[in-house]
């Protein structure tokens, strides 16, 4: 395995819609791949969803960048967590009211999160994973993963990240999937 140098920095939405077709690419080659095996559509309508997703409340991109290229080899973004949003909603129609205010209230949704696979395994997503949640003005963190020993939920998992249900299928979804939190210092 060839060890990458890269470099972490935030982005603006702009900057992240302009970076869109990397974000696809990075996307695609992390998913791709069992457990996953998410197809080239479902990369692409993550794309799509970009646009909408840089517009919401609190929107906070990071990206890791080769060196040597300035390619992006990894990001992790998220935004707040509100009532309306299809996430929150379907999250908060299995959690009883004090989980929801505990929990969902002021909350960062840490969206997406992707390494490309030559860049895995050297501390990168745990550096993408500590400076997306670094110095948020929220109390909780919250995310879904899909329910499988993947390397990412080891890395929730040592992170401090927290279950919060268990076998939660979304609409229209097969797969089964945690929903998580985690509590932020801020």
């Amino acid at each position: 395995m060839t060890t990458i140098s890269a470099g972490l920095a935030f982005l603006s939405p702009a900057e992240v819609e302009a970076a869109r077709n990397e974000f696809r690419e990075v996307y695609q080659q992390a998913f791709a791949r069992p457990p996953y095996s998410r197809d080239a559509g479902v990369a692409e309508s993550f794309a799509g969803s970009l646009a909408q997703q840089v517009t919401r409340e609190g929107f906070r991109a990071l990206v890791a960048r080769e060196q040597d290229t300035g390619q992006i080899v990894g990001f992790a973004y998220g935004y707040a967590t509100s009532p309306g949003q299809w996430w929150h909603e379907q999250v908060a129609r299995h959690l009883p009211p004090e989980q929801i205010a505990r929990w969902l209230s002021g909350a960062f949704e840490l969206v997406e999160f992707a390494v490309a696979p030559r860049a895995q395994g050297q501390g990168l997503g745990s550096r993408l994973h500590d400076g997306v949640l670094a110095d948020l003005p929220y109390r909780t963190a919250v995310l879904s993963t899909m329910q499988s020993e993947t390397v990412a939920l080891q890395l929730y998992r040592r992170r401090g990240w927290v279950t919060l249900l268990h076998n939660f299928i979304f609409p229209g979804g097969a797969r089964a999937y945690l929903i998580m939190g985690k509590d932020l210092p801020g």
